[in-house]
């Protein structure tokens, strides 16, 4: 269950004024008793869950506007991870990661098979059986 579902869930149920340790119960410990008694907290002074933003580093390498670029950059002509990576200015690494993750692109390489003769197929099925 995502975590907006769970808010609206909490939300809806100290609405109907059930008690933090009850949702707790009825959510089979899907969530902490501790979060339940904050985001009630919050209902009760703001009237609404509003999580802080995420702590930590901000990504700067996958915004849209970067995502963009790739994507215009893959429709003009064929191009390297690497080519992409200079041409924008961020890593290989992030390139890959947005070719993957929002384009759901991924690598593509032709196998060369060497062609069998009719001598070499009868071989293979004898030593088969």
């Amino acid at each position: 269950m995502k975590s907006k579902d769970v808010q609206n869930i909490v939300f809806r149920k100290y609405q109907d004024s059930d008690t933090p340790s009850k949702i707790f119960r009825d959510l089979n410990g899907c969530l902490g008793l501790t979060t339940i008694k904050r985001w009630c907290k919050m209902i009760r002074d703001n009237g609404t869950i509003e999580l802080s933003p995420p702590s930590g580093r901000p990504r700067l390498s996958r915004t849209s506007k970067v995502i963009q670029k790739v994507k215009h950059k893959l429709t003009q002509n064929k191009v390297s991870v690497r080519g992409l990576a200079n041409e924008i200015g961020v890593s290989t690494s992030s390139v890959h990661r947005i070719l993957k993750e929002d384009r759901q692109l991924h690598a593509d390489k032709t196998v060369i098979e060497p062609k069998l003769t009719g001598e070499q197929k009868n071989k293979r099925k004898q030593f088969a059986n």
